[in-house]
């Protein structure tokens, strides 16, 4: 439907909603897909700290996240839009998705733009709890055909534990309240590597990738009077996972992700005239990741993890990399001090809008591309194939 009020392409999601709709692993950023000309796609517990990424108009990972208007997006790597928290849906009152023309409250982005808008406690008591559970016994086996004579391939383990709880309500009626949220996700899941190549059938196999998350999160409101109102709010989110990072490989190659961020704000809502209103806030945000490369002691034999280079393509198979993952180590450290404002004033039949946004942000870190080294190798088939085998006395036997 058109909205006849503003020129800006947006939708909102209720609380309401939110908690009636299934969403895989409880992501907010899944809330996304109910707009038109939005895609989600899919992270990695193993590479920075999103396990899903919006697209808006094919704009890819440039999606500016805010909450409660503090941006909250990846500062460092390149497009930036991908968020360096997440929260629990437990938090969101609303979920505010931009598309076009935004509105002037939204910081520049690239591609789209997503706004939460978290719960605040009231003069009722209101809380809830949860346990969500998933496993190989409740799934479809995960692939096209029963995997046989690799481990774990005929019976993959897969399993999720998500407890929490939420509750809100009044510290001193009509004047101050408060609302908070925990929630713990356990999972392993299951990562099958194969290959048409009987060459490496020794390195097929169906492998666990753990995970686990604590998301916290405690807000404060206060009516001090008729024209002010405010809020501070708390957000943790600490995870670890092991798993395949942007290259598709056995174990070996896998990479250890371990995230720690917070978000606290606090925002001024006044109201200066029967015309004016003006909001006001503060956040600062901080993000520290790292990504450290497989051990020995994180694959069965035969194992190869920190002994060989990075074998990053077998030419004329299709066996994925093998090795110390070429992408790691990393770390990030990122500091962000925001300041926004914005003004609204509603003159006769016009609504005029002004806005500042001062956001400082302070990062360090490290990239380890290709260490120690990073290379090629041609698939015994290939060799076969092209017959060149004589050359290689010692090349592996197709069984």
């Amino acid at each position: 439907q058109i909205n006849y009020d503003t020129n800006a392409i947006a939708g909102v999601i209720q609380h309401q909603d939110i908690e009636d709709l299934p969403l895989n692993g409880r992501s907010f950023q899944q809330l996304a897909k109910l707009e038109p000309g939005v895609t989600i796609g899919t992270g990695t517990v193993a590479q920075f700290n999103v396990l899903f990424t919006v697209s808006v108009l094919g704009a890819g990972n440039r999606t500016v996240t805010t909450v409660d208007g503090g941006n909250i997006s990846d500062s460092i790597d390149v497009g930036g839009g991908m968020a360096s928290m997440n929260f629990s849906t437990e938090t969101v009152q609303e979920f505010q998705t931009s598309t076009v023309n935004f509105d002037i409250s939204t910081p520049v982005a690239a591609g789209g733009a997503i706004n939460v808008v978290t719960r605040s406690g009231s003069n009722t008591w209101h809380g809830s709890g949860f346990f969500f559970f998933r496993d190989h016994n409740m799934a479809a086996y995960p692939y096209m055909q029963r995997l046989t004579g690799v481990p774990g391939g005929a019976n993959p383990f897969f399993v999720r534990r998500n407890p929490g709880f939420s509750l809100g309500g009044p510290l001193k009626k009509d004047k101050l309240f408060f609302f908070t949220s925990y929630e713990y996700t356990n999972q392993v899941q299951a990562v099958s590597v194969q290959s048409t190549d009987p060459a490496f059938v020794n390195l097929a196999g169906t492998y666990g990738s753990p995970y686990h998350q604590d998301l916290f999160s405690l807000r404060l409101d206060y009516h001090i009077n008729d024209k002010h109102n405010m809020f501070i709010r708390y957000s943790h989110d600490g995870n670890a996972g092991f798993g395949q990072s942007l290259e598709f490989g056995d174990p070996s190659n896998w990479a250890h992700n371990t995230n720690w961020a917070d978000q606290a704000i606090t925002g001024l809502t006044s109201s200066l005239t029967p015309n004016i209103v003006n909001d006001a806030h503060f956040q600062f945000n901080y993000w520290n990741n790292h990504n450290n490369q497989a051990t020995a002691s994180d694959c069965s034999a035969p194992c190869v993890a920190g002994s060989l280079p990075n074998i990053f393509i077998f030419l004329g198979g299709n066996f994925p990399a093998t090795g110390p993952n070429f992408n790691a180590p990393q770390a990030r450290n990122s500091r962000r001090y925001e300041v926004t404002d914005t003004l609204n004033w509603q003159l006769h039949n016009h609504r005029l809008k002004f806005g500042g946004d001062s956001n400082r942000i302070i990062s360090a870190g490290l990239w380890g591309f290709c260490t120690p080294l990073c290379t090629g190798a041609y698939s015994p088939t290939y060799i076969r194939a092209v017959g060149a085998a004589s050359l290689f006395p010692t090349l592996p036997d197709r069984k």
